[in-house]
């Protein structure tokens, strides 16, 4: 035991390998940031605007962790912009093969493997540099996904404003109580419920209602 300590102590090295690197702090920093990205490409862009694909959350989570840190230790070969590019394009033919998946899911796949090869490989930007680079990211795909979903709605779906008394069914868990309530009161298909405005005293809430065509 005291030899061993004596050796993690005196040398730089345990059999070849280095003890400590400086390079552990920004594995730290970049990984924080990329995390940072991700969760919020994940949970709050593409988890609203996609029916809520919980599975697809993890899926995209776990694919943009893994291959951070397979580009941040691949790092140390020092690979040029080709061979950066060749490994994009090579991790760009992963595929979910449980299901098929849309091309828009694909685009948010070619957009976290993105994301984490830029923060993985942004030894020589500086932070300020890489912070806008993921930002412009989070900012192109929250505008894109809000676009196409208005586009989307006013494409397919009318609205009405509705006064609705049953408070208890604007629970979160409900959501689909609520639905299937105005539906058959008014014989419509319901696509979307949003909450204008709710007054307790009355127990009344103003809604508007998004319908199928």
């Amino acid at each position: 035991m005291n030899m061993l300590s004596t050796l993690f102590l005196s040398s730089p090295e345990v059999f070849g390998i280095e003890i400590f690197d400086n390079d552990f702090y920004k594995l730290l920093v970049l990984f924080g940031l990329n995390f940072l990205s991700t969760i919020i490409l994940a949970r709050f862009i593409y988890y609203p605007y996609n029916h809520k694909k919980r599975e697809f959350i993890f899926a995209y989570m776990v694919v943009s962790s893994v291959i951070f840190f397979l580009c941040f230790a691949l790092k140390a070969f020092k690979f040029n912009t080709g061979v950066a590019i060749g490994l994009f394009a090579l991790l760009g033919v992963i595929r979910f093969r449980t299901d098929t998946i849309t091309l828009k899911e694909m685009a948010y796949l070619f957009v976290f493997i993105g994301v984490s090869m830029i923060n993985a490989f942004s030894k020589k930007m500086s932070l300020y540099e890489i912070g806008f680079i993921n930002l412009a990211f989070i900012s192109l795909t929250a505008i894109g996904e809000k676009l196409l979903q208005q586009k989307t709605v006013s494409r397919r779906t009318a609205n009405f404003e509705l006064t609705y008394g049953n408070l208890e069914n604007l629970k979160t868990e409900n959501y689909e109580v609520l639905k299937n309530d105005i539906s058959s009161a008014t014989g419509l298909k319901i696509e979307s419920v949003k909450i204008i405005s709710m007054d307790l005293k009355t127990k009344e809430a103003k809604l508007k209602v998004y319908y199928e065509k």
